[in-house]
């Protein structure tokens, strides 16, 4: 019997890829980290500008998982029309980097991208891979009547039919659909995916909030992981089900431009059954707000103290000692703490062996 592998889906930012650096031994070795390659800034342009952001997304994912294992790479987000120096497709430039700092990267694709970033996949695979991803968004899994036959002739067109499947059924924000409707959904999708004998299966999904405006000031806000609590269910039935969830970044987020949007200092503290949110001010306005909203969560019961890196900061911040000011590392202590406890959790529900990949 081995514990559930966790995938946390992250987003190729700095922040994001130091959480998984400052994650312990014992947490990343129950990991497979899915990279969502962010997207583009507004006014880049196709050639030298497209080609040095893609490998600055590549530097940070290579930064953060060098020599951990495997990882998942996805392009979901990046313009389909964007291309590098020389016409090079997003999906090689990101591939290229990444493989030349031998990072163990397995390829992403979805029945509805277009050509050019199947056949790109298919250099990727071509180029040696040790298996390959498919995720399913919300249409494809309400319309699993199909999937069998598009999954499989995709599999053909980006020439790994011999590979092992890895099979992401991707709900993304479930903040506004009822728990139940997403379980029957998946269950009833499910019985098609297995006809694929993916060697993985794997739900994923995020039930973060979309607005954090909603959110009370100087007060401690609980909202329900009811992702977590829906594949809680759906493993007790289906034990050999992965899951993999979007930590407490909203999967709709984008790089905002710090010029037009003022975001207030917060706190995204994650316990059993719900996220703890505590929200200050505008943080331009105060960068040292950490410090009074660490206290505030301090006092929650369900604080568990410093049991990792990105708790032992929120301690430190309460405590009068180091604080980190930018916001960005704030992100990083967050999903350090998302991550390290959802693995913990998973650690304690005994399910089937997985199959290597």
């Amino acid at each position: 019997m081995t514990d559930p592998i966790y995938t946390p889906m992250l987003k190729s930012k700095q922040g994001e890829a130091k959480a998984l650096m400052r994650l312990d031994r014992q947490t990343k070795s129950n990991i497979i980290p899915f990279f969502d390659v962010l997207a583009l800034k507004s006014g880049l342009s196709n050639g030298s500008d497209i080609h040095a952001f893609l490998e600055k997304q590549a530097i940070n994912i290579a930064a953060a998982w060098n020599g951990r294992g495997h990882c998942y790479v996805d392009l979901y987000d990046v313009d389909p029309s964007a291309r590098g120096y020389d016409g090079a497709h997003p999906v090689n430039i990101v591939h290229d980097k990444i493989a030349f700092d031998r990072i163990d990267a397995i390829p992403v694709v979805g029945v509805e991208r277009d050509i050019a970033y199947k056949l790109a996949v298919r250099r990727v695979v071509g180029a040696g891979v040790d298996a390959v991803a498919i995720r399913l968004g919300s249409e494809d899994i309400q319309l699993p009547s199909m999937l069998v036959e598009r999954v499989s002739r995709l599999v053909s067109e980006i020439g790994a039919s011999d590979l092992p499947l890895h099979v992401f059924m991707d709900f993304r924000s479930i903040e506004h659909t009822d728990s139940d409707i997403v379980q029957m959904r998946f269950t009833r999708a499910l019985a098609e995916v297995r006809k694929l004998n993916p060697s993985r299966i794997i739900f994923a999904a995020s039930a973060f909030v979309s607005d954090m405006g909603k959110v009370k000031k100087g007060a401690l806000k609980s909202v329900a992981r009811r992702d977590f609590l829906v594949w809680e269910m759906l493993a007790k039935i289906h034990p050999d089900i992965d899951y993999a969830d979007y930590g407490v970044i909203h999967p709709g987020y984008f790089d905002f431009d710090p010029k037009t949007i003022k975001p207030a200092a917060k706190i995204r503290y994650t316990a059993d059954k719900e996220w703890l949110i505590v929200k200050g001010s505008r943080w331009v306005s105060d960068t040292s707000q950490h410090r009074n909203l660490s206290k505030l969560l301090c006092k929650s019961e369900q604080f568990r103290g410093g049991d990792c890196w990105g708790s032992e900061n929120i301690v430190s911040a309460a405590q009068g000692g180091h604080a980190f000011k930018r916001l960005e590392d704030w992100v990083t202590i967050d999903q350090n703490n998302h991550i390290t406890h959802t693995v913990r959790q998973l650690s304690r529900i005994p399910v089937s062996p997985k199959a290597a990949v």
